[in-house]
């Protein structure tokens, strides 16, 4: 299945499901407290289509072997990963943040509750800015880990804050009274550790490869030019919608008037979509990003939104 990387506007996370231990709550839409506003994805264009995170089934991710590392937040931190990796299948890298707000002690089979905040990020090259695509904002969460005999810990299980209406109540079911009001009200200096830790990973992917020079940020920290901005009518538009939606390199292009690069075994493509004023065309494009050669192209009347053979 493709994995579609595009910036998601405000997708709501899919519903409490549990696989390998991962309880994924549905991020609010509708008004709800504001932690819950916190738990959207990254912002997209209003007309862009997006398409829902896949969910990997359950008897596949039981079959993944158990996270066990050497720290307790480093066991937090492959939790966060591992679950949300499952749910978001976007981007070229993928960071975490976390806040340990308090923890339990550990019960008789040596499982930890720990209370936490959380944010998760998918990264991928957008008009040369390595830009969050999908994830989330902050999310309450319940992450419980195992103390083993040898100082290590194994990742159990994460269940996050209920939305809407539940939000509260779930709230003051699952944490201590003590942090009812840093779950339910996100402060901004735990806002931006987070947003912090999440880019360190993004930070240290761009070293690996070489490219360091690339700025982190959000869709919504750039500007994107829309067709219609172009000039485009909005019904031509929406056809190119329809077009992307479908099989072709038209699926991988931007929504925008721009480029997106995806790596597919191990080889790295732009694909870029651009409106030719003079020629009053759409052209949709596959590009060799190592030499700029162009692949293949899909090109559409920008005036009747037909494919032009």
């Amino acid at each position: 299945m493709k994995n579609r990387v595009i910036a998601m506007l405000t997708v709501a996370l899919l519903t409490s499901t549990m696989i390998a231990g991962c309880g994924k709550q549905e991020a609010a839409l509708e008004e709800a407290p504001a932690a819950v506003e916190e738990a959207s994805v990254a912002e997209a264009p209003a007309e862009a289509p997006v398409e829902a995170p896949v969910e990997a089934s359950t008897e596949e991710v039981a079959q993944e072997a158990p996270e066990i590392t050497s720290s307790l937040d480093d066991a937090i931190a492959s939790g966060i990963i591992l679950c949300n990796n499952n749910l978001f299948k976007a981007g070229e890298t993928q960071g975490e943040g976390h806040i340990l707000m308090d923890q339990d002690e550990p019960d008789e089979n040596g499982e930890i509750k720990c209370y936490c905040l959380e944010m998760f990020g998918a990264y991928e090259f957008q008009d040369g800015n390595f830009v969050k695509c999908a994830g989330t904002g902050v999310i309450p969460a319940v992450i419980t880990v195992k103390a083993k005999d040898d100082g290590s810990y194994e990742f159990i299980s994460i269940a996050e804050a209920e939305d809407g209406s539940n939000f509260v109540d779930s709230i003051k079911r699952d944490f201590p009274e003590a942090l009812w009001s840093r779950c339910i009200t996100i402060e901004d200096d735990d806002r931006n550790e987070l947003e912090r830790q999440e880019r360190a990973y993004a930070e240290e992917y761009l070293s690996s490869i070489g490219r360091e020079d690339a700025e982190i940020g959000d869709y919504a920290d750039y500007e994107h030019k829309l067709l219609t901005d172009a000039g485009v009518s909005v019904d031509v538009s929406n056809k190119m919608l329809d077009a992307q939606s479908g099989d072709g390199i038209e699926f991988f292009c931007p929504m925008w008037l721009g480029e997106r690069e995806v790596l597919e075994d191990n080889v790295r493509y732009t694909y870029k979509t651009e409106y030719d004023e003079k020629k009053n065309e759409i052209i949709f494009s596959q590009i060799l990003y190592e030499t700029g050669e162009v692949l293949e192209t899909a090109v559409y009347d920008a005036t009747t939104g037909d494919k032009v053979e």
